[in-house]
């Protein structure tokens, strides 16, 4: 085997296992807090509701979400990408994952994770004396 046979061999095998890496889009999070639940809201474009995943797992929660192309056709000139996302965050350990709820709407996933009643703030009485 020649030298250029031996780099053009591991050369298609490195680009081969770079087709084999998924690479992902961070998408863009927003989160706020209100009195009884953490809201997070992710940019996913050209997601449907069926090409998401939600899991939580050891206490991470982890959204995928899987772009298909809009158009048909061969793109002549294009600007935008397409493709995955990814995202995850560390949730505290008194989460209840059973009553954490997920809406997809026009290519911005809802997250709702309900706080746990001993993480809610409570209005203590003050007794005159």
């Amino acid at each position: 085997m020649t030298a250029q046979e031996l780099a053009q061999r591991e050369q298609s095998e490195v680009k081969r296992r770079e087709a084999d890496r998924t690479t992902y889009f961070r998408p863009a999070t927003d989160i706020r807090e209100t009195a009884d639940a953490v809201v997070m809201k992710f940019d996913m474009p050209g997601v449907a509701s069926g090409d998401v995943d939600l899991t939580v797992e050891k206490g991470v929660l982890t959204v995928t979400g899987k772009a298909r192309p809009e158009e048909e056709g061969t793109p002549v000139y294009r600007e935008t990408r397409v493709g995955d996302y990814q995202r995850q965050f560390t949730l505290n350990e008194n989460i209840d994952v059973d009553h954490i709820t997920a809406e997809m709407k026009a290519g911005v996933l809802t997250v709702r994770i309900p706080k746990p009643e001993k993480a809610k703030p409570k209005k203590i009485a003050i007794t005159a004396g």
